[in-house]
């Protein structure tokens, strides 16, 4: 039951229009909490292995929850002192007003909670993934089903891309004009992050069930098994999830693709010392890549965007709304200006005036196109201590759980840290885990990354496959 719901909280945060609605937001959060509480013992005792990462998550939501929480005014004055003056300049009121006895760190404390919503949806699909995987019988079938979900969702964004391109998921049209839509997402970059994250661990376990399924040496009944054993099914799904990913033209998410075959590989050394690679292995690789290359890769698109992205006089730069940006950070380097509350700010630092033909207004920058930079204005350094501490310690954890494993679901492992990485390469110059879809997923491989499994749970499942085994143990099929 934990299991299904789980799948079905991956699959309802992409089909609810990404989550982007509050009423979806507050759907996912009722499923992921219900995740958890199918096993709050086991959740339990997971947090007591790896405190030193959950306590730093606790600490994140109590540093949004505070930016949210009234306090005195004088209170608010010493940690923020600019905050009143940039509360005025959006209220457009006289800065000597009277303020009132109580206030809050953010200047918009209900956008606030929609961010602490989002993150702690995060946070529920990390624990209600570790639980789930770390009870055994589980990850197998979690991967076979994220594979033919991801898959299918790419298809699909392809198929609506070509018949309906400004709709989402077929259904309804973006208000702004500035969208740029591709599947359940109003930002192309957004859901390239999606794909990437759900292409780690399908190539990882498409990895591990290549390994678990040695050729017999025989060309016929090698033919044969491959065939019956899912594999085909498994790297085409691999295929068309990356493929999809190179279509979407997003420059970040390449960049965070390369990250991640990076980060697997540099993880996978110590394996990969010992097993040798088969000729035929080596070919398939060279050969998918050049399926993707034939299929998928729009050529004269992709030339369009790399020269954009060198070209001296575009009109607005990400390295312009960074420079913006800054005098934001040094303003309130204490306590932030507030956990999403990004864009109401930027109408008072934005000097450029860009005025956009196709939007038929003057451009306004919504987002940091960097989700380090935003953090930084949004939650200072009561919030970046915090995320730097979490950040050490998921890398911490990842490398010692990745080592200690000795079965071939090591591979999943690898590939849910490889979409983790990159993902936090494409957060260099986009946002895409503001998305609720995105938390979901990356709280999901953080979770796969992670989990212990239990070997008290009486499963039928070989160690050497989910757990921690023994690497002379026999592999069984996964």
């Amino acid at each position: 039951m934990q299991r299904a719901l789980l799948i079905l909280l991956v699959a309802a945060s992409y089909l609810l229009l990404a989550g982007a609605n509050p009423a979806a937001l507050a759907a996912l959060l009722v499923f992921a909490a219900a995740v958890v509480v199918m096993a709050p013992a086991r959740t339990l005792s997971d947090i007591n292995r790896t405190r030193i990462l959950d306590f730093a998550l606790i600490a994140i939501a109590a540093a949004i929850a505070v930016q949210a929480v009234p306090l005195p005014s004088a209170v608010v004055n010493a940690l923020s002192p600019n905050r009143a003056t940039l509360v005025s300049a959006l209220r457009v009121s006289p800065l000597g007003e009277i303020q009132p006895a109580w206030t809050t760190l953010s200047i918009d404390p209900q956008s606030t909670l929609l961010s602490l919503a989002v993150f702690v949806l995060g946070v529920l699909s990390f624990w209600g993934a570790r639980a789930t995987f770390g009870a055994g019988g589980n990850t197998r079938a979690f991967c076979r089903a994220l594979t033919l979900i991801a898959a299918l969702f790419a298809a699909l964004a392809l198929i609506q891309r070509a018949a309906a391109p400004r709709t989402l998921l077929f259904m309804m049209e973006p208000e702004a004009r500035s969208a740029n839509p591709f599947g359940a997402f109003v930002n192309r970059n957004h859901f390239a992050g999606w794909l990437l994250l759900a292409s780690g661990p399908v190539i990882g376990y498409f990895i591990a069930r290549l390994r678990t399924h040695p050729s017999r040496g025989h060309f016929r009944a090698s033919i044969g098994q491959v065939a019956s054993s899912g594999i085909v099914f498994t790297a085409l799904a691999a295929i068309m999830i990356v493929g999809t990913l190179v279509s979407v033209l997003s420059r970040s998410a390449i960049a965070g693709l390369g990250a991640a075959a990076l980060a697997g590989w540099w993880l996978a050394r110590p394996r990969l010392r010992i097993e040798r690679t088969s000729l035929p292995t080596v070919f398939g690789f060279v050969g998918s890549v050049m399926l993707i290359f034939v299929l998928f890769v729009d050529t004269d698109s992709w030339a369009t965007r790399l020269q954009q992205s060198l070209a001296a006089d575009v009109q607005i730069s990400r390295l312009r709304i960074w420079q913006e940006s800054v005098p934001m950070v040094r303003d309130f380097s204490a306590t932030g200006i507030g956990a999403g509350t990004y864009s109401q700010a930027m109408t008072h630092y934005q000097e450029s005036r860009v005025w956009v033909g196709s939007m038929r207004r003057w451009a306004h920058f919504n987002n940091a196109h960097s989700h380090y930079l935003q953090l930084a204005a949004e939650g200072g350094l009561l919030l970046a201590l915090p995320v730097a501490w979490a950040l050490f310690a998921l890398g911490f954890l990842g490398i010692r759980a990745s080592r200690a494993d000795k079965g071939e679901m090591f591979w999943v492992r690898v590939g849910a840290a490889g979409g983790l990485a990159g993902l936090a390469v494409q957060s260099i110059w986009e946002v895409a885990l503001t998305m609720p879809a995105n938390a979901v997923l990356a709280g999901v491989l953080a979770g796969l990354m992670l989990y212990r499994r239990d070997t008290r749970s009486g499963s039928g499942d070989s160690s050497t496959l989910d757990g921690l085994s023994h690497p002379a143990m026999p592999a069984r099929r996964t």
